[in-house]
């Protein structure tokens, strides 16, 4: 995806995968619960098929292209992808990924240059550091625990009323990252979205210890709900995708296999570690402790935001490099200015 868009917007639309993502979930949790097993898989199943009839219509990437020494298709879909665009953009463009490509070439990648390079370090940390916050600050639980969370509340509405409630804020929710990203780069609505999710773990952790404490609940068994909804809202704000989007583009092609490899193996991990543990921790601390440690960890994560992330939306690839290894920009500024200056 990343080699398919241009600077100026690919981080608007590298963060819209997470709504397909979303309205899945809606999906499930709105058919769910009146179907059996069995119909919900074969289902899920036709999509899979409908995913694979359809991928064969996907073009190969200028990039993926030229690596196979095919330039004069490369060439023809570049101006097919920017038909609002001359065909001397496309040269000039076309140019500089030939570059860029034979840069990335002359040095094979391999596991230890990922951690030779200052920029491959710090591109690690950012993208290992947000998704393994994303993960302790409870979106694993949400996700997976949504029905059971409400049947642990004691509230009076329906828990699966409540599981389809969570999906369609999760599904609309799920348009704003794109926007605010367009409008305002990568690490503001990361800061938001942190932020965010903290005050809504934090009242739902709340609850737990007030109903664990014998207080009286009954007037507030509408804050489960509210405080689930505030979490998902502001989690899809940016901190559902802009990690994703990062790390497709902090790291050189000859990297990237391994730097990818590394960060979903991690997040994948965790995931399965956070949504498993989670039953045997409220056994052995409680649900208001659970929660409340989410919410801590959605604090951190503002804190690390502000210092470690920095904003790469709207840049290029040899500008973010830049930034990463702490160079002063050269010829990839010129880079940049050629192409804004061909139509």
């Amino acid at each position: 995806m990343f080699n398919l868009l241009q600077d100026a917007v690919r981080g608007f639309l590298n963060t819209q995968g997470h709504i397909a993502f979303c309205s899945g979930s809606l999906l499930v949790y709105s058919i769910g619960p009146f179907v059996s097993y069995a119909a919900l898989h074969y289902m899920m199943l036709g999509m899979c098929l409908l995913f694979f009839l359809l991928f064969f219509y996907l073009p190969d990437s200028p990039h993926s292209l030229v690596i196979k020494h095919e330039v004069t298709r490369a060439r023809e879909t570049l101006v097919w992808l920017r038909k609002n665009r001359s065909d001397s953009y496309a040269d000039k463009e076309l140019q500089i990924i030939q570059s860029s490509i034979h840069q990335s070439q002359t040095e094979s990648g391999s596991m230890r240059k990922l951690f030779a390079s200052r920029g491959n370090r710090r591109g690690l940390l950012i993208c290992c550091g947000l998704l393994t916050l994303q993960q302790v600050s409870g979106m694993s639980i949400v996700f997976f625990y949504a029905e059971l969370i409400f049947k642990m509340t004691g509230t009076d509405i329906s828990t699966s009323t409540c599981s389809i409630v969570v999906g369609v804020f999760m599904t609309g929710s799920a348009f704003i990252s794109p926007v605010a990203v367009r409008n305002f780069g990568y690490k503001k609505p990361l800061l938001v979205a942190a932020s965010g999710t903290a005050l809504g773990m934090g009242s739902l952790g709340v609850f737990f210890l007030l109903k664990s404490s014998n207080v009286e609940v009954d007037s507030i068994s509408w804050l489960p709900l509210v405080s689930l909804v505030v979490y998902i809202l502001f989690f899809n704000t940016g901190f559902s995708n802009i990690p994703w989007a990062l790390s497709g583009e902090l790291f050189a092609s000859n990297v990237k296999p391994y730097a990818t490899t590394l960060i979903a193996t991690s997040c994948g991990c965790l995931s399965f570690l956070t949504a498993k543990l989670f039953p045997y921790l409220i056994h052995l601390v409680g649900e208001h402790f659970v929660f409340l440690g989410c919410s801590c960890f959605c604090c951190i994560t503002v804190l690390f935001v502000s210092a470690v992330v920095q904003d790469t939306s709207g840049l290029s690839f040899g500008e973010i490099q830049d930034m990463l290894n702490g160079r002063v920009k050269t010829d990839m500024q010129h880079r940049k200015t050629v192409l804004q200056n061909v139509h």
